[in-house]
């Protein structure tokens, strides 16, 4: 277990903004809600929305991919970029929330 965690922080991942995004927001919401209202908020679309416009405005201001002349942006590598953060954000934040619900009991 402790190699792993070795392994995030060695590797940079764990220092991505959105991932880290992800894990401070699952934090201060298992502190701050009550799981009944945590479960209720994670099956409503809102939620997923806004993440993936928080991706996508992250993505489109720090992480543009350009094209080869480095000219323009390549918006479609751009947008499969925006998914991956979505992803990204979402799997910590779950896995987070998950982990906090783990060591609660």
């Amino acid at each position: 277990m402790f190699k792993g965690i070795i392994a995030l922080f060695t590797s940079g991942l764990i220092f991505h903004p959105m991932i880290l995004g992800g894990i401070i927001s699952a934090v201060i919401v298992s502190f701050n809600w009550e799981n009944e209202e945590i479960y209720a908020i994670l099956r409503t679309s809102y939620l997923y929305i806004g993440i993936f416009a928080l991706a996508l405005a992250y993505t489109f201001i720090f992480a543009k991919v350009y094209k080869e002349g480095g000219e323009e942006v390549n918006q479609f590598a751009t947008f499969i970029r925006t998914l991956g953060n979505t992803v990204k954000f979402t799997l910590a934040f779950l896995l987070t929330f998950s982990f906090m619900m783990m060591i609660s009991f």
